[in-house]
């Protein structure tokens, strides 16, 4: 499937409502390689929209970007997770903190995806980069 109809195809997904199968389609048809900057690259777009600047965030961002430091998105999604721990530990969300956590868990997802890239054998689970798309 070319890259306009796969395109189309997730934007026909999207709009019935289907943001995972949309999120799938893309993700599976990406060249191996190019799945963690693509993820950071959604990130960024979140981070940049919102203006809500988070530092285990950059980090994400900034690891997906960087092949030379794949390696370490395992200890990068454990500074997310913990910081995604520490907000819902919080017994109200100001409507900041609220997109901050929604940040948080794309996050995540980056880390994950960027993990999986260097094929470890304790990798996430295989759909991570398909939640990118819903996140």
């Amino acid at each position: 499937m070319a890259t306009n109809e796969i395109l189309s195809e997730a934007r026909s997904l999207w709009n019935k409502g289907n943001a995972l199968e949309a999120g799938k389609l893309i993700f599976e048809n990406l060249p191996v390689g190019t799945r963690p900057q693509w993820a950071a690259r959604v990130l960024r777009l979140v981070v940049d929209r919102t203006g809500i600047k988070s530092q285990p965030v950059e980090l994400a961002i900034s690891t997906a970007n960087s092949p030379s430091d794949w390696g370490k998105a395992h200890d990068v999604f454990s500074t997310v997770r913990r910081a995604t721990l520490e907000l819902d530990r919080l017994s109200a969300l100001s409507p900041s903190q609220m997109l901050l956590m929604e940040h948080l868990v794309l996050a995540e997802l980056v880390a994950k995806v960027t993990y999986n890239e260097t094929n470890p054998d304790d990798e996430f689970d295989e759909d991570s980069g398909w939640w990118v798309a819903r996140a």
